[in-house]
């Protein structure tokens, strides 16, 4: 069990903090297969990756990147149910993306050694 603490940080073992800095590339990754609504891109999260996010941080993440132009939206109007925004991904996020996952590959090295080290 840990009971360090980094000062400001809390207990380290229990903080989530690595996941804000990756939950969006998750959720870009899920947009790049298919075009998605958020309810599906919350559902994907939780099977993909075994993270239970708060909805509410998929979509300010959602309104966030369409602002940085990585996704763009538009309206599902079905005729029964509620209407649903679709988002898809631009270019700009397909790059990103890419971008993203290369340096997750070389923090990945690093990672992977920590892990193999006896703490």
């Amino acid at each position: 069990m840990c009971h360090e603490k980094m000062p400001g940080h809390g207990d380290c073992c229990h903080t989530d903090a690595p996941l804000k800095g990756l939950l969006h590339i998750a959720v870009i990754d899920i947009i790049k297969d298919k075009p998605t609504h958020g309810g599906e891109i919350y559902q994907a999260i939780k099977e993909k990756y075994k993270i239970d996010a708060p909805r509410g941080i998929i979509y300010a993440l959602l309104r966030r990147m369409e602002e940085d132009s990585f996704v763009i939206s538009n309206w599902d109007i079905q005729e029964s149910g509620p209407a649903r925004r679709i988002y898809h991904i631009t270019e700009d996020g397909l790059e990103y993306l890419k971008c993203s996952l290369e340096r997750l590959r070389r923090a990945g090295q690093m990672i992977h050694v920590l892990l193999k080290e006896d703490v």
